[in-house]
């Protein structure tokens, strides 16, 4: 698979330039959602302090309580929008859509998923903090009551969005799902995690190509020729 199909990883615009005064409220909210994301990706949700974020965000501390209230108020607006946005992304570029191929059936869309597997893996390598920061943020949500409605709502909003990939996938590869998309999404959102938590420890590609192998082999016990 060559690298001019594999996309570069999201950027943000995670520096406000120009007078602060300019920035309206939802401006402002919006570039420091941003900066949290990153910042979480580089240190860690409890690195993330609201001095770090501003300071990234090229705010002063004092400005914070002007968009939110709190920090956990910032971390729920981060896992409400910003995780599922990025991961939304990253889904295109995994999931079987889309492409020059005009292969139909059962074995080119399983070609085709180990071929954007590869092109997730190098995602990965890229800028693994990403999904980093939404495995952090999902066992921090857990350990935080007032966090943990927006930890179940983040990972809803995530299989949503691998629902409506593979159910797109499955169109484009002229196949029939056996199962209905809600009921694989969980586990393929679970094996990107655990392709993520395998990478982060120790990269070892034989494991990882182990689980992209198992991922790809249980989705396609789902998939019928039309």
């Amino acid at each position: 698979m060559g690298t001019d199909r594999i996309p570069s990883p999201i950027r943000f615009n995670w520096g406000v330039n120009g007078p602060l005064a300019r920035m309206s409220v939802d401006d402002r909210r919006t570039a420091l959602v941003e900066s949290a994301y990153r910042v979480i990706a580089d240190h860690g949700v409890e690195g993330a302090t609201t001095r770090r974020i501003c300071a990234h965000a090229g705010m002063p501390l004092a400005s914070f309580h002007y968009a939110f209230e709190s920090r956990t108020a910032l971390l729920w607006a981060v896992m409400e929008k910003a995780v599922p946005e990025d991961v939304s992304l990253m889904l295109e570029s995994l999931l079987p859509i889309g492409g020059s191929s005009s292969a139909v059936g059962v074995e080119a869309m399983r070609t085709k998923m180990f071929e954007q597997l590869d092109a997730f893996y190098m995602l990965l390598k890229a800028d693994p903090g990403r999904l980093q920061a939404t495995i952090s943020l999902g066992i921090y949500a857990h350990n935080h009551p007032e966090l943990q409605p927006a930890g179940k709502q983040m990972y809803e909003h995530l299989y949503g969005l691998a629902a409506q990939g593979l159910a797109a996938a499955g169109e484009q590869a002229q196949i029939t799902w056996l199962t209905p998309v809600e009921q694989i999404a969980p586990v393929f959102i679970a094996n990107i995690i655990a392709i993520t938590l395998v990478y982060l420890s120790t990269a070892d590609d034989s494991a990882l190509g182990a689980i992209a192998e198992s991922l790809v082999r249980d989705v396609m016990t789902h998939v019928a020729s039309r």
